[in-house]
């Protein structure tokens, strides 16, 4: 009897607990149209708080009490809740959260350096920042380019910009034009405008009611006016309204987080297949994170309707699923029954998985450079089979190549830290060759198919556009690499070295022209932040293949003193037969 009592204590207390937790699910269905198409406004509070704070949740730094983007939505607008609990109401104005990232930024403002984030009081008392802003003017009606740190800044004022019109309900426009599908949206303050006065004070009423079951954390007030509210909304114009399904797909898609559990997957098969813990059990955990990692994309692409072709997020995205793809495949076409029951050569799985975790933890985790905003495609993306070929072939065989440079640091590790288990026959060469073969088919029908779109939509098949120009020496340095393997100027050591260096060309395909240079016609395409990072990477990644050739120059060196003390002739070898017609690595 007395485990039953304090067994009810316990769930009255939880009950307590999370009595005053709102449920937003209503409330983040109501659809808005921002950023140039209609979404719930689930999706828009965690796009807005990201694009001004760089974060999907707020953190008050005082009390450290976490808020959802929904909540802090609502709180912008309604009022009711500052980002404090206990806190009054109304002070979103001096709370630290609009993003300055770049650190050169916030060295010419004078701000803290440790610190990232501002209140907007802060910035607008700038003075340094409101002379940045009169130079900004200056050089858009003359059309110069901008610096990188007038870059930065007019990003923050983008982000204060936005902040402003939360504020105001200026950007809430969650009422539909009443005449044309795709008119554009108003706030409800101009309903009245559109609809009426009768229909304007009701929409006032709504939310009127809604502010208040806010502000008093009334659940099920609450619940109430959220829904009254949503179905209001949508009774205005229910012919071009988004459908139920289309609305509960997209806030399913926010919350399910396919992206986030393909990496933890993929982490999983890979400490299991590094370890030995079965084969069989690593190879279908990697198979269940490329299956989630499929379901997110094709759910992308069905909210977005199109292809994923707009971004670097869904550029990096894409790309970690064609490395996993590629593994897969791989993976049972050169494995033998007997390989796949003992795991041997298990190289495919384990080399992709670290990659594609690479590129999902970076699209997951640097929302402020990698933008994971779905958005619409510009107008010359707009009905073109041929770019969107273009763009994902081309894509693809950046996968290849990626999966290449971890085959080669695989190779490279193997020859540095155990010279005793690979040599220039391993078939480890083999697999990297194949890769190889794939990536440089793709990137060449990719660049093609890029001259086609080109042809299509400017006029000129080739025109030396930095982005163009910059695919193709990607893809010489790898026809460079593979010819200079068969012509036998190197061997598979040598064309693992290119396999890990020639990547290089890729990321400067990739990443540099629209973050680092981030100019000519793939304007689309275009970002900024990462760059210090990256250099640093790839700067460690040139010490690394700097030491493994000079282990390998080392040990050569040996090898050949061993031979002429022995009477051998260090500098002969003998003729292969039919050298031209063996793969690498088997002849």
């Amino acid at each position: 009897m007395k485990k039953r009592i304090f067994l009810l204590l316990g769930i009255a207390g939880a009950m307590s607990v999370f009595a005053g937790d709102l449920d937003f699910q209503d409330a983040g269905r109501m659809v808005i149209q921002a950023g140039g198409r209609k979404k719930p406004l689930d999706t828009f509070a965690a796009e807005s708080l990201q694009t001004i704070s760089g974060r999907q949740t707020l953190r008050d730094p005082s009390t450290g009490q976490r808020m959802e983007a929904m909540d802090a939505l609502l709180s912008i607008w309604l009022g009711g809740r500052s980002p404090a609990r206990d806190a009054p109401a109304g002070e979103w104005n001096q709370f630290p959260m609009v993003f300055v990232a770049d650190p050169a930024l916030r060295k010419e403002l004078e701000l803290p350096a440790i610190e990232r984030r501002f209140s907007r009081e802060t910035l607008l008392k700038n003075k340094r920042l409101t002379g940045i802003r009169e130079q900004l003017q200056g050089r858009h009606a003359r059309n110069e380019d901008l610096t990188l740190i007038e870059k930065e800044a007019e990003m923050v004022f983008d982000r204060l910009e936005l902040l402003n019109r939360l504020m105001t309900g200026e950007a809430m426009t969650i009422v539909p034009d009443p005449a044309h599908p795709k008119g554009n949206w108003l706030s409800p303050s101009l309903a009245a405008d559109a609809y009426g006065k009768e229909i304007g004070d009701r929409l006032s009423r709504a939310i009127k009611g809604l502010s208040e079951s806010y502000r008093a954390r009334d659940p099920a007030a609450f619940g109430v006016a959220s829904r009254e509210f949503r179905e209001a909304l949508a009774g205005l114009a229910p012919a071009h309204y988004p459908s139920a399904a289309e609305i509960g797909r997209e806030v399913h898609y926010n919350h399910a987080h396919p992206f986030r559990w393909a990496w933890i997957l993929y982490t999983a098969a890979f400490f299991t297949l590094l370890l030995g813990r079965g084969y069989r059990l690593g190879l279908g955990m990697f198979a269940a994170g490329l299956g989630s990692h499929l379901y997110g994309m094709v759910l992308r692409s069905w909210i977005a309707g199109r292809a994923p072709v707009t971004n670097m997020y869904e550029s990096v995205i894409w790309v970690s699923l064609g490395i996993a793809a590629f593994a897969l495949v791989f993976e049972m076409i050169y494995l033998s029954a007997s390989q796949r029951q003992t795991g041997r050569d298990r190289v495919y799985a384990l080399t992709a998985a670290p990659l594609a975790v690479l590129g999902l933890i970076l699209a997951d985790s640097f929302p402020s450079v990698l933008n994971p905003n779905i958005g619409p495609l510009p107008p010359v993306l707009r009905d073109n089979f041929w770019l969107v070929t273009h763009v994902l072939t081309i894509t693809l065989g950046y996968a290849a190549f990626a999966m290449a440079m971890g085959l080669g640091h695989v190779i490279l590790a193997k020859r540095l830290f155990r010279p005793d288990s690979i040599d220039e026959r391993s078939h480890l060469h083999h697999l990297l060759y194949r890769v190889l073969q794939l990536g440089v088919f793709l990137l060449a029908v990719g660049t093609i198919l890029g001259g086609v779109w080109a042809n299509y939509a400017w006029g000129r098949f080739w025109g030396w556009d930095p982005k163009e120009t910059w695919a193709l020496i990607a893809l010489l340095l790898y026809i460079f690499a593979i010819h200079g393997r068969m012509a036998g100027w190197w061997g598979n050591f040598g064309l693992s070295v290119a396999a890990a260096v020639c990547f290089n060309g890729v990321l400067m395909a990739w990443y540099g022209v629209n973050f680092v240079l981030g100019k000519g016609l793939h304007s689309y395409g275009f970002g900024g932040g990462g760059a210090p990072w990256v250099g640093v990477a790839v700067a460690l990644d040139f010490v690394f293949v700097g030491i493994c050739v000079a282990a390998r120059t080392r040990q050569k060196k040996q090898s050949d003193v061993v031979l002429s003390d022995s009477g051998a002739n260090p500098h002969f070898s003998p003729p292969v037969r039919n050298a031209h017609r063996v793969p690498p690595g088997r002849g």
